[in-house]
């Protein structure tokens, strides 16, 4: 049963090209050991919670190796369906949040995706499978440095991490075919709306009035903003401004946000 879900959910390799030899790469002989039967579990309930798109899912499964972004001391967890903290105060998203939210970026090897919140370097990982450049931008220069060293040790290549404030964007490299946040601010930025070419899609949480927090869907369209909910999520909070480790408080840049009060169409999976 293991072997014929394995088969399912990892394609394969496509005619003519070696298999990449990689850290926590799998081989038929180890298809019955806990972190491959917990893969495969995560590829199950991914299915039954609206994971359609199967290019999302062997990026998932089969293409980045989850137990490389993780800690050691959670290694064991790496595929648990769950989030997981990488250090200070940021976390790894659940894998169903992940593979929603790229799935709701709509994957095309031509487009352009700009990321706010590198973290550990997981979700741009998995963008680099399914989109042609990713740039992500990152507020911590330890994290922005070791999501860098660990992307090029996997060999990604069309991913580029900058250091700054994500509330800015990255004007410079502007229009985006897509933009991704991995934190939630409770306003809608208006510089990273603007960095949206047109039929260009905004996937991020936002922290409503009341303190809940929606995965919203934003696509830049000729008659406006045309917006979506999804599932209600829980991310850490987006901040602006660089950390100074010589003060306790962080560079505070300005910005200009566009208020969004409370979703206006609900969408289903």
């Amino acid at each position: 049963m293991l072997r014929r879900l394995r088969q399912w959910f990892s394609p394969g390799p496509a005619a003519g090209t070696a298999p990449r030899d990689r850290p926590g790469a799998e081989t038929t002989s180890s298809l019955d050991s806990p972190l491959a039967q917990a893969k495969l579990e995560l590829g199950m309930q991914l299915r039954l919670q609206g994971i359609t798109d199967s290019r999302v899912l062997r990026a998932m499964l089969d293409l980045v190796p989850r137990e490389d972004f993780v800690a050691a001391a959670m290694l064991d967890r790496a595929y648990e369906n769950v989030t997981l903290p990488i250090g200070m105060g940021q976390t790894i998203s659940q894998p169903f949040v992940v593979a929603l939210m790229t799935q709701l970026l709509e994957p095309g090897e031509g487009k352009r995706i700009l990321e706010i919140g590198t973290g550990c370097g997981y979700q741009a990982a998995i963008l680099s499978h399914l989109f042609g450049q990713v740039h992500s931008i990152e507020r911590h220069k330890d994290l922005a440095e070791t999501a860098r060293q660990r992307l090029d040790r996997l060999g990604v290549g069309n991913v580029s991490v900058h250091l700054g404030d994500g509330f800015l964007g990255l004007s410079e490299q502007a229009p985006f075919d897509g933009i991704i946040l991995t934190a939630a601010p409770r306003e809608v930025p208006a510089s990273l709306v603007n960095q949206l070419a047109e039929g260009g899609r905004l996937v991020m949480p936002l922290e409503l009035e009341s303190g809940e927090q929606y995965l919203m869907r934003f696509t830049n369209s000729k008659a406006g903003l045309f917006e979506e909910r999804f599932t209600e999520v829980r991310f850490v909070p987006m901040l602006q401004g660089i950390p100074d480790k010589k003060r306790s408080q962080t560079t505070v840049i300005e910005h200009e946000s566009l208020k969004i009060e409370s979703p206006k169409v609900d969408s289903s999976l």
